[in-house]
């Protein structure tokens, strides 16, 4: 195992939070005990094949045995020493297969371990980095890179110390009886081994790459083929992703029978050196120990019923584990990236927020990889219990401004404060305050009980919130419509949901937070007018019960706003009443003399 793997092993080991020294331990203890007990059952034909040659009875093993049993009689022995020899390798099966269910056990276990933190580290990590990062390979992390580790490197090299272990007990037990003999099986066999490995090694890692990149390429189809089924539909593409999936599932299915041929090669290697090597030993031992060559044959022949399986396993184990080391290395990257980042706490260090003007001071924000800045030092008051809406040419900085005050991203300068305390001094009590409604509402495929109580077990529901939160969403007509009312399912994306009943849906979602803030993010863009006039309506209504801030194009939307933030440039160009604003800025003037904001 090589310096690269070593590290790897131990940048990925900090996706495990539980100790597992003393689980390895414990393995290897397991493996040397079931090597012995390979070791003991061969051992034991040295003094049956003695016994069926002719030796004396009365010396060495078999004459110990005949003094427990009473007898000298060579039926009797051999029949003792048959026994003897059948118990050993039945207690070695028996116990190795328990073994083994162990260490699948723990090993499995520890894989799932990994691709749960692996996954709590990217829903955790800062919304900045999130927004660059591509699902498809997230996917493919989790569920290729993660079994790829501990299915087949772990693994392996855990089967793999098993099965050399074992190989290594039993030289000892064959020097023992032919010392020479011995040592040209090892130095034969080893070279035969290292040499097609060695061969082999260029092509594991070539099908090791090809198999993580099928694998992304085949989330890269799945992923617009099922999300974006409508546009997919509408386009007439379903096809083009179809197929792009099979491509990569077929590359992906040749990629597997290459590595399962290309690993089980050298155990026909092997088996034809096995069959020289064999013929190689016995003209050695007849011309040299012509008397003991039987005995000695016997042995030889009850080791390689051993050593040959485990020989063959161990050198296919390599292939496996070189193979999988493509994976190994893309998730000990990507655990070292998200090593560097920090990792959200949702842990309050207060229960809320207290209510109150949320102030805006000199403002600034730069993406990483962007060359000018989206914010240049924005200041201004959204005042507690008020509807304050930030409009704006595409472009303008408003949605970037948004995820700053919602604290998903940190200013590079300036404060966003509630009371004088800056949100991001405490960030889950500023999420605790908020209710968050989108364009684009996401619709579990769940109840509608679970849809608006989001992210609460059901347990957890509070009957209480619910019913306001439909009351103040105004889903009552939506509610008495379904089949099951509350417990009827929504289908995958809210399918079985008009555009304005999933608005209110999600309006009675961050209602049902009871937010002092409420922040609807374009949340009426993608609406016909009527349903946008309602929804309107709905938010209107709960004016002074809250803090409401809005991101709109709409006229309609904004006009009767307490206060309206025109943005320009990532500056805040005017602000004050609607018709302040339109007084202030040519601009605005201008976009609504077009009937539009942006």
């Amino acid at each position: 195992m090589g310096e690269w793997m070593i590290a790897d092993l131990r940048r990925v080991r900090s996706l495990l939070r539980g100790p597992i020294k003393g689980w390895i331990m414990t393995a290897i203890v397991g493996s040397a005990f079931v090597a012995g007990l390979d070791t003991l059952g061969v051992a034991a034909m040295l003094p049956l094949m003695q016994l069926l040659s002719g030796s004396e009875p009365s010396e060495g093993i078999a004459g110990s045995i005949a003094g427990v049993i009473g007898t000298s009689d060579m039926q009797a022995l051999i029949l003792a020493m048959a026994a003897l020899v059948g118990a050993a390798f039945v207690l070695k099966t028996a116990l190795t297969v328990v073994f083994r269910w162990w260490l699948l056990g723990h090993t499995t276990k520890l894989e799932a371990e990994a691709s749960t933190e692996l996954m709590r580290r990217y829903v955790l990590s800062p919304y900045a980095i999130h927004r660059t990062r591509n699902i498809s390979e997230i996917y493919r992390n989790i569920a290729s890179a993660v079994p790829q580790t501990f299915g087949q490197v772990v693994l392996g090299l855990l089967g793999m110390l098993a099965d050399l272990l074992t190989l290594a007990a039993l030289a000892v037990v064959l020097f023992v009886v032919s010392p020479l003999a011995t040592l040209f099986c090892v130095v034969f066999f080893f070279a035969i081994g290292w040499g097609s490995q060695r061969a082999l090694r260029a092509r594991h890692r070539l099908i090791g790459q090809e198999i993580a990149q099928t694998d992304l390429d085949a989330w890269t189809a799945l992923m617009p083929g099922l999300d974006g089924f409508r546009e997919a539909r509408i386009t007439a593409s379903t096809e083009h992703f179809v197929s792009r999936f099979q491509t990569a599932k077929f590359r992906r299915a040749r990629a597997n029978r290459s590595l399962s041929l290309v690993s089980e090669l050298p155990k026909h290697v092997l088996e034809i050196a096995f069959i020289v090597g064999i013929c190689a030993i016995a003209g050695f031992l007849f011309a040299t120990n012509p008397a003991e060559a039987v005995a000695v044959l016997g042995v030889f022949a009850a080791a390689s019923l051993r050593m040959l399986p485990t020989l063959n396993r161990a050198v296919a184990t390599v292939g496996v584990i070189r193979a999988g080391r493509v994976g190994l290395e893309i998730l000990a990257n990507e655990v070292r990236k998200l090593d560097g980042e920090e990792i959200h706490k949702e842990t309050r260090n207060a229960p809320s927020v207290s209510a109150g003007d949320v102030v805006l001071k000199d403002v600034h924000y730069q993406f990483e990889d962007a060359e000018d800045p989206i914010l240049r030092g924005v200041s201004t008051v959204i005042e507690q219990g008020k509807t304050t809406a930030f409009v704006g040419s595409s472009g303008a900085g408003k949605s970037t401004l948004l995820d700053v005050i919602l604290g998903l991203l940190a200013p590079k300068s300036g404060t966003v404060t509630i009371n004088g305390r800056d949100i991001m001094d405490d960030l889950p009590a500023w999420f605790g305050s908020l209710g968050v409604v989108p364009q684009d509402i996401y619709v579990l495929d769940d109840t509608l009980r679970t849809n608006i109580a989001f992210g609460s077990s059901p347990d957890e529901i509070d009957h209480d919130r619910l019913t306001e939160a439909i009351e103040l969403a105004q889903l009552a007509p939506l509610l008495s419509s379904l089949p099951d009312g509350l417990e009827t399912r929504l289908g995958e994306r809210g399918v079985r949901l008009s555009g304005g009943q999933r608005q209110r849906v999600g309006i009675a979602r961050a209602l049902y937070r009871r937010p002092k803030v409420l922040v609807l993010d374009e949340a009426t863009s993608a609406l016909d007018n009527a349903t946008e006039s309602k929804i309107t309506e709905t938010i209107e209504a709960l004016s002074g019960r809250m803090t409401i801030i809005l991101v709109a194009h709409r006229l309609s939307t904004v006009s009767r706003a307490d206060k309206v933030i025109f943005m320009s440039r990532g500056l805040i160009e005017a602000e004050g009443t609607f018709e302040e604003v339109r007084e202030a800025s040519p601009d605005f003037a201008h976009l609504v003399a077009l009937g539009k904001l942006g």
